[in-house]
């Protein structure tokens, strides 16, 4: 099992080589969602050639892990929690929060939406 779920912030994160999120991924074990791999791709295909960033899409892919399709009711309740408070969030971001919530697992992110949630390790 994954010690954290990371999001597409920390994703990106770790890709532009934040020592932050180096050193977490070389020590601990991170799960993504296909959706946070579909928003990473999205991300790098405005950055690089579409050759170099299907590479490291592709790389990404085997840290993807199975979510329930139950998943989808919680993270519209969070998403509808969260703009009720005034709060930004993205579905993918909901998806994802959610879907640490169902595993059991921290949800890791430097998105300062998350900051102060519970099963949120929250990392610049």
């Amino acid at each position: 099992m994954a010690d954290y779920l990371a999001d597409s912030y920390a994703l990106v994160a770790f890709l532009e080589g934040n020592d932050r999120y180096v050193r977490l991924f070389r020590r601990k074990a991170l799960a993504t969602t296909s959706l946070n791999v579909l928003e990473v791709y999205a991300t790098l295909l405005r950055r690089m050639s579409a050759a170099e960033a299907r590479e490291i899409g592709s790389a990404l892919l085997p840290l993807t892990i199975p979510v329930a399709p139950e998943v989808a009711l919680a993270a519209s309740e969070f998403r509808h929690r969260m703009r009720a408070a005034h709060k930004d969030c993205s579905y993918i971001d909901a998806w994802g929060y959610a879907a640490a919530m169902e595993l059991g697992i921290p949800f890791l992110t430097g998105d300062p939406v998350f900051r102060g949630l519970e099963n949120v390790e929250f990392v610049r």
